[in-house]
């Protein structure tokens, strides 16, 4: 029995609403160090760049271009099993054996010699002064590649807290008013996790992400009061609702929707 619920069971009522919310509180995270960054700005990227065709060039494709994958010295890369256990599933894949050719062209730069695709010349320009992992590999082949690189897990083995969610839970919040995880624009739809993509998992929803819809007056449906509401009267419903709120919690201490 955690102490929450202890205090509950012991005949904690509506006066302990004050000792509830310390409580709530406490339950923050500490930091296990003291954090260096204050801010982290994560861009999640629904397909993002080929890497075939920014710095892991494969001049193989357009060599045969146009031919079926059966017809090059590459027929036996489908047997694989972690290949097949991927692509298996997904019959527009699993059936497309034709190759495609390069959309672009390829430099080699800098004294590494790094071969970058012609859309990123600029950083081409910077070749020794970066660098470029290809040692890295994914059980997945398509958009649900970098939902795996965000929550460490397959798409298909369910929702897990995100890189944003770990941030919240391992440092806490600088700011109790304002969310400790904001994601801005639009979240993917069903393709590639939907709303895992932002979510917390067995983390507990209080380190999720709160969406905020950016180029609209208002990012969040509850900042602007509506013109038939006072200011007083808007004050009076949201202390009801938070009183309400922490009434709920003590009565329900081991509910993650609350």
């Amino acid at each position: 029995m955690n102490r929450r619920s202890f205090l509950v069971d012991t005949g904690m009522g509506f006066t302990g609403l004050a000792l509830s919310a310390l409580l709530a509180r406490a339950d923050g995270r500490k930091p296990h160090f003291k954090p260096k960054a204050k801010n982290v700005i994560w861009v999640f990227l629904c397909g993002g760049v080929s890497h075939v065709e920014s710095f892991d060039v494969k001049p193989e494709l357009t060599k045969y271009a146009g031919k079926s994958i059966d017809a090059t010295p590459y027929k036996n890369v489908f047997s694989d099993p972690r290949v097949k256990d991927v692509v298996a599933p997904n019959p527009s894949h699993g059936g497309r054996r034709q190759l495609m050719g390069l959309n672009t062209g390829y430099q080699t730069y800098g004294k590494s010699r790094l071969v970058v695709a012609d859309w990123w010349k600029n950083i081409g320009m910077c070749a020794d002064d970066i660098a470029v992992v290809r040692s890295l590999w994914t059980t997945d082949n398509d958009h649900g590649a970098q939902l795996q690189w965000h929550t460490g897990r397959h798409v298909r083995e369910g929702a897990f807290p995100t890189i944003g969610s770990w941030i919240s839970y391992g440092l806490g919040t600088l700011n109790d008013n304002l969310p400790q995880y904001a994601v801005l624009g639009t979240p993917t739809g069903d393709c590639c996790g939907g709303a895992w993509t932002h979510g917390a998992g067995y983390l507990g929803p209080e380190y999720a992400g709160v969406r905020l819809n950016v180029g609209t007056p208002s990012p969040l449906p509850y900042i602007r009061r509506p013109l038939s509401v006072t200011a007083e009267e808007q004050e009076a419903n949201l202390s009801l609702l938070g009183k309400l709120n922490r009434l709920a919690g003590i009565d329900y201490p081991d509910d993650p929707g609350l």
